[in-house]
């Protein structure tokens, strides 16, 4: 496994892949495994995501065995060095010791990539995937993947930022993935309705300060003369 976390070819969802299996007996249990990815984009390209799996019971007592189970401080230093070129923030990891699922979530600064004029550019690891589309602003993604010779299925939920438009989806040359929108952008993303208000309370106080200070100004000043015209 720390053979594995060194490569920095290793994809993104294939080190989360990875994470979630660590320590699974496939060969006691072939059942299929099935992964859930939701990814949420804001409207600065920051993307929040939750993993989650449900295991079999021999899945499960193997998979407990694991550093995500005993120890996820390693697994979160395990994902921050292994995916060095991604800023990853608010780690957290729950277990449902019931239903035999584990769930992880946390946040991925600038996944998205800002194009300029309000376009914008995310891609996924996912090879060659099946697109449904759930609503105006989400796509939904099925695919498979196998690690030491497990076939796992992915099922990707991508939700773009509110207001979202024009997206749509394609593969770069690898097969991978790519997805585009517009949405916002360049300086004028930071001009939103709330932002103006800010600024003309900003603006507001400004002038009321100065025209206070103005006022207080001249009444000394009148305050001055008096004292002088009264010596």
């Amino acid at each position: 496994m720390k053979a594995l976390f060194k490569k920095s070819s290793i994809s993104f969802l294939t080190i989360l892949t990875i994470l979630l299996t660590a320590n699974n007996s496939f060969a006691q249990d072939p059942t299929n495994q099935i992964q859930e990815f939701t990814v949420k984009i804001d409207k600065l390209g920051d993307a929040s995501w939750e993993v989650s799996e449900k295991m079999t019971q021999s899945q499960w007592e193997s998979f407990k065995q694991g550093p995500l189970v005993n120890d996820p401080s390693i697994t979160k230093r395990n994902m921050e060095r292994s995916m060095s070129a991604y800023v990853i923030e608010d780690f957290k990891r729950d277990l449902d010791e019931m239903n035999r699922a584990v769930k992880m979530s946390f946040t991925v600064k600038a996944m998205a990539t800002y194009k300029g004029s309000g376009h914008w550019e995310l891609k996924l690891d996912s090879k060659n995937p099946q697109i449904t589309k759930l609503a105006d602003n989400g796509q939904m993604m099925i695919s498979n993947t196998a690690i030491n010779g497990q076939l796992i299925q992915q099922i990707f939920k991508v939700y773009f930022p509110e207001g979202a438009s024009n997206i749509q989806q394609s593969t770069d040359s690898f097969g991978k993935a790519l997805f585009t929108y517009s949405s916002g952008g360049g300086i004028g993303t930071y001009f939103s309705w709330n932002n103006i208000v800010g600024i003309l309370f900003i603006v507001a106080a400004a002038v009321t300060f100065l025209k206070t200070s103005k006022q207080q100004k001249e009444s000394i000043n009148i305050f001055m003369n008096k004292q002088i015209t009264n010596s």
